[in-house]
Formats: structure tokens, C-alpha cells, sequence
């Protein structure tokens, strides 16, 4: 029996290619994101469920959710790529609903239990019913960095464990500022098998590395690429798998 070959691709808006075209989500931007351009490298069927503005809890939830939904392992031959986000960002259950599919119209599976979450991001108020609330986070947030990455880390533990558990080939990589080392950092960042992880550094974070080397996009309003940054990141992934 041939098995279908996949590759899950997680992530936030750089996963899913935002404003590759100038617009947050559609099916061009996944299509040229830098995980579908390796999967196809690598002859896999992407499936994409980055989701834009995610947080990295966010991003482990996503991965173990699919896999507990959907995943076989008589049928299927599966490869993961995730690309962790900035630990900057936080999500908090709440007993409301947040829309967040609405946003992310081009996903290839939506993960259900991500509209149980709101996600708190710098530079996002929120709106009139949570502008008070998501400020206390802001400000907890803003004098708990180091916490903030502490918890990024454990998210990457938990989904390399989890891959080596079940024997599922996997890469990952930094899209924006991680984990800082020092005396609270160092004990995770040395459990992190780096032969999996993509230039384990914040200066090779994928939207700082193309940045400082000079490339801009200018149909984006935030912080992504076009075209061309995301196929030489699919190219440097290539190649530090083969």
C-alpha cells in the first residue's frame, strides 16, 4: 500500500505567506510561503495551517490537534515543518468565541479548539470589550520577557518529543526573536536537538535574515516578505536536511 505523503506546515503569517500578494491570507500566498515551496522540493502534499498572529503555544496546539484529528500511520507518510514565531505574544482561554477563521480564509485545515484562545499581541489594543483587558496583558507581558520565553521553549520541546515519541521526521526554524540565552534559558535551549532545528539564532530568524540583507516587499503593510526570500529559505532548508 502506497502511503500519502504530507507535509503539515505550522506556523504564523510567514508559514502562511502574508502579503506575499499584499493581502493577509489567500491561496497564492500559502502556495509561495517557504514550507509549501519545500514541500513541493521535497515531493510532499502541503497542508498548510499557519495561522496568522499565532502565538507558539498557539503553534504547538495547532500541530498536536491535527495529529490527534487526522493522522494514520498505516496511511500516511508525514513530515512536519514548523517555524516558530516572536515569544512576544501570548493567548489566554476564554469562555467567548474569537473568530479567528475569518482571517485565514486559505487555510488548508482549521485547528477548532483556536477559537477558545485569544491571542495578545504588541501593538493590538484589541477591540472595545477587550481594551481593558488585553492592556493588564500587556503590561505583564512587557515586564515578563524572559517568562514569556521560557514558555516558546517548552513549546519546541514539546513538539520535538512528541515527533521523536511517534517517529515523525520534522524541521524547524526561527521566523522572528525567540529565546534569549542566559541563566533562566540555557538548561532548555541546551535539550533542543539542533539537527532539526534550522540555525538555532535569532540573527537567522527568517524575517531579520532577509531583512538585513536588503530585501523589501513593498506591497506589505507589516513585517513579510515576497516571492523571492521565502524560495531561498526553502532552499536553505533543502539543504540543511540533505
Amino acid at each position: 500500500m502506497t502511503k500519502q505523503r504530507i507535509m503539515l506546515i505550522a506556523g504564523g503569517s510567514d508559514l502562511a505567506g502574508s502579503e506575499i500578494d499584499g493581502t493577509e491570507d489567500s491561496a497564492y500566498n500559502r502556495e509561495h510561503a517557504f514550507g509549501n515551496v519545500l514541500a513541493e522540493k521535497m515531493g510532499y502534499t502541503p497542508i498548510n495551517i499557519a495561522v496568522t498572529g499565532a502565538t507558539n503555544p498557539t503553534i504547538a496546539r495547532s500541530v498536536l490537534e491535527w495529529f490527534d484529528a487526522n493522522y494514520n500511520a498505516d496511511t500516511m507518510d508525514v513530515f512536519v515543518t514548523v517555524g516558530w514565531t516572536e515569544s512576544s505574544r501570548m493567548e489566554v482561554p476564554v469562555n467567548h468565541r474569537c473568530d479567528y477563521r475569518h482571517s485565514n480564509p486559505a487555510i488548508d485545515w482549521f485547528p477548532e479548539t483556536m477559537e477558545s484562545y485569544l491571542r495578545i499581541n504588541f501593538g493590538w489594543p484589541g477591540n472595545d470589550d477587550e481594551k481593558k483587558f488585553i492592556a493588564y496583558y500587556h503590561e505583564f507581558m512587557a515586564k515578563n520577557t524572559t517568562y514569556l520565553e521560557i514558555l516558546s521553549i517548552n513549546c519546541v520541546l514539546q513538539l520535538q518529543y512528541f515527533f521523536k515519541m511517534h517517529q515523525v521526521p520534522y524541521v524547524m526554524c526561527n521566523t522572528l526573536h525567540m529565546v534569549t540565552s542566559g541563566k533562566h534559558l540555557d538548561f532548555y535551549i541546551k535539550q533542543v536537538d539542533q539537527t532539526r532545528y534550522y540555525e538555532f539564532s535569532n540573527n537567522e530568524g527568517f524575517y531579520w535574515k532577509y531583512k538585513n540583507a536588503g530585501y523589501t516587499n513593498p506591497k506589505a503593510k507589516y513585517w513579510h516578505h515576497d516571492e523571492t526570500p521565502h524560495l531561498l529559505h526553502a532552499d536553505a532548508l533543502y539543504q540543511f536536511l540533505n
